[in-house]
């Protein structure tokens, strides 16, 4: 039995590695919403130092109403001299829009930090000779869209309330086209454009999203540059290895986008006619290719499009209130990942260590799991008693090993002593059972909560969503993992104990590039569980649950 027991687990946590191998690469609201902060716009021309402030205003805009409007078809040549960028700075983010191109061509998180350093970028640094920055236009005409994406616009910034108005004009050789941005202290911002003569086109962003950093990019644990497109209430995840060169999705798209474990930039149209998924072939500096994608959403028939884009954390609260919920996935048991982060949440707020909460999380879970723990304890030394008995059993059987139908006596009379003694030989399973889907919902949570990304524990632990980087923990839990399994009762020949001693290794070797979190979660569990047996080693050698029936 217990032979069968170990090679499960076995093949378990082989499952398991390919799982953090492949998976990554394949697969209530507890935060406050902030009051609105004034943005503040500024505008640098990249020809001159002088830097100055938009303060023109116009009063505040009832909620109710669009966010931009589009402006009438510009008739005669408008342009501008000079590349201007327009700086847009709330207490959540920093976005800079350029003229070339009416195009956004920086959008900062002011509250997430780089691996590196500094804010993160959720602009995809290019060479500066592209013009496919967001909000970049792709045309039938493929003479007008390098024309509009490579002409310098004529802008022109005001003020509604909170918000910042930045309108762009543009008109030469019989194309005209306007480009608005309606900016708010929100994560979430209003686009609009409009070309004369109407024309098929499309508004995009992409490619992929954010550059990552050296450590980020070659993690098992990171999954970017996916797309997401939700249509009747129903998301699709699109891979990007495995996307379509061109996904056409006419009618009602609710939004489309980008994404990796953290972040999301998403187009959610409201005048347009359907949405597209373009993938292109990029060559990397050292000749390696990879596959990066655009969202975009197309103009209606008249040569207008208009929505909402968001560019932001795929924090919890964040997501839920714009509508984006179903992007936070924590993969298969992703129930119990967000019932994990509602309750870690809740827990930091004493400990104010996302550390410390996941070792209080641990011991409230040990808790609970207590009762069936010690059924299976008991179980499992009721076993060991019993095991003279059993041998007894298999010796009688011993020269007829090759019968079929011998064999099924001697199991069948070995099934029957459990029931007479009142053992359930799968009891000792059901806890690592209960823990498998403990341990998936960790891991989803781990991998994919932004709550927790650069979260620090102590000491060496800086970031609770990477792997420890000198592997202290992952070699604590194996060792406590060896204490632990001599202090387990077994059935086991001697033969079959050294074989359960390579499992503390295949764990270790199986955690060692898990998330920093996922390992403290285990190894406060094995502490517990040594404590809870030598306290039954040396209290409960009697306990009246071991004795037979």
């Amino acid at each position: 039995m217990e032979k069968r027991i170990f090679i499960a687990v076995l093949l378990s946590f082989a499952i398991l590695y390919l799982y953090g191998v492949i998976a990554p690469k394949i697969f209530p609201n507890l935060a406050p919403k902030k009051p609105p902060v004034t943005a503040t716009a500024t505008t640098d021309t990249i020809t001159s130092s002088t830097t100055t402030s938009a303060t023109t205003s116009a009063p505040p805009t009832p909620a109710a109403q669009p966010a931009a409007s589009i402006a009438a078809p510009v008739v005669s040549n408008v342009s501008a001299t000079s590349q201007q960028l327009t700086r847009v700075e709330t207490h959540d983010f920093i976005a800079v829009f350029s003229n070339r191109g009416a195009e956004m061509v920086s959008f900062q998180l002011k509250r997430y930090r780089a691996r590196s350093g500094g804010n993160v970028e959720l602009v995809k640094a290019r060479p500066a000779d592209r013009t496919d920055f967001p909000f970049s236009i792709v045309a039938a005409n493929r003479q007008v869209a390098d024309q509009l994406n490579g002409a310098l616009w004529a802008v022109n910034e005001s003020r509604e309330g909170p918000n910042t108005i930045i309108d762009y004009r543009y008109a030469a050789n019989g194309v005209s086209a306007t480009k608005t941005f309606r900016v708010g202290p929100e994560y979430l911002f209003h686009f609009a454009m409009a070309l004369n003569p109407a024309a098929p086109y499309r508004i995009q962003i992409g490619p992929g999203i954010r550059t990552l950093d050296a450590e980020e990019g070659q993690s098992q644990l990171t999954i970017t540059g996916d797309a997401v497109v939700q249509r009747d209430d129903s998301l699709k995840l699109i891979k990007r290895e495995k996307a379509e060169t061109v996904a056409i999705y006419p009618g009602d798209t609710q939004f489309i986008g980008v994404e990796d474990n953290y972040f999301l930039s998403v187009l959610k149209p409201e005048k347009a006619n359907g949405a597209v998924l373009n993938r292109i072939e990029v060559v990397g500096t050292k000749n390696e290719k990879r596959r990066e994608l655009y969202a975009a959403v197309n103009a209606t028939a008249d040569g207008v499009v208009t929505g909402s884009a968001f560019f932001g954390p795929k924090e919890t609260g964040v997501v839920d209130r714009y509508g984006l919920e179903r992007t936070l996935q924590f993969g298969t048991f992703g129930v119990i990942a967000r019932f994990f982060l509602v309750a870690l949440k809740w827990i930091n707020t004493w400990t104010h260590n996302w550390g410390f909460a996941i070792v209080v999380l641990t011991i409230m879970i040990k808790i609970v799991l207590y009762p069936l723990q010690h059924k299976s304890i008991v179980s499992m030394r009721k076993m060991q008693k019993l095991q003279p008995k059993v041998e007894a059993i298999k010796s009688r059987y011993k020269k007829a090993k090759s019968d079929p139908e011998q064999r099924q006596k001697m199991n069948m009379d070995v099934m029957k002593l459990y029931q007479t003694e009142g053992v359930n030989p799968m009891g000792g399973c059901l806890p690592m059972l209960l823990q498998l889907p403990i341990f998936w919902g960790f891991y989803g949570l781990l991998s994919r909560a932004i709550e927790l990304r650069g979260a620090p524990f102590v000491l060496w632990i800086h970031d609770l969503s990477t792997k420890d980087p000198y592997y202290i923990t992952p070699i604590l839990m194996t060792v406590t993992m060896f204490i632990q399994q001599t202090l387990t009762p077994t059935t086991v020949d001697p033969a079959q104990k050294r074989m359960f001693m390579i499992m503390p290794l295949l764990f270790g070797f199986f955690f060692k590039e898990l998330p920093s979190g996922l390992v403290v979660y285990w190894l406060v569990q094995n502490i517990l569980s040594i404590i809870q047996q030598l306290i039954m080693n040396k209290w409960w050698a009697d306990h009246p649950d071991e004795q037979p029936a």
